[in-house]
């Protein structure tokens, strides 16, 4: 402690030391407090900036993976597309095939129907002619007949008349 001075009272003094010591212990007090709500806020300032890196870093993880994610999904896609359009160029390529073969299939079939035609056409004008000359044949012959008639008939009438003239 300092050294007391020479000639100054007890009374007064101690009353402002103690008026001192009271406002000096209020002022540690309110320090004290002071300091531990500080260093409560500085507790909890370390435990929020834990927990936001925490969170940045669960975020920052979660964005990695989605973005991870999103490049799987991206080239599975790619991939796909790829594949479809690959299988659509082997299937138009394999219908494109398949239609010139029917087309070719087609076209023997169309000149397979005209030959047939034409051969038909050819029959169907041989019989025709058959026919015209079967009737031709059977009108010689009905000509041949009533020929054959008319004569025997003129026989027939000179006959009688021959004997009608004998008689």
């Amino acid at each position: 402690m300092p050294p007391k001075a020479k000639g100054k009272k007890d009374g007064p003094a101690k009353f402002a030391d103690k008026e001192n010591l009271a406002r000096a212990e209020t002022e540690v007090l309110s320090l004290q407090r002071l300091l531990e709500l500080r260093s409560f806020e500085a507790v909890e300032s370390r435990r929020s900036e834990r927990l936001w890196r925490e969170r940045n870093e669960a975020f920052s993880t979660a964005l990695q993976h989605q973005r991870e994610d999103t490049l799987d999904i991206t080239s599975d896609m790619v991939r796909q597309h790829k594949a479809m359009q690959e299988q659509l160029a082997r299937r138009v390529s394999d219908l494109e095939a398949q239609n010139k073969a029917l087309k070719d299939a087609l076209g023997e079939k169309d000149e397979l129907i005209n030959k047939l035609l034409a051969e038909a056409e050819l029959v169907r004008k041989a019989r025709e002619a058959e026919a015209l000359e079967y009737q031709r044949k059977n009108e010689d012959i009905q000509l041949q007949f009533a020929q054959m008639l008319r004569d025997a008939l003129d026989k027939m009438h000179e006959r009688l008349a021959e004997k009608m003239l004998d008689k």
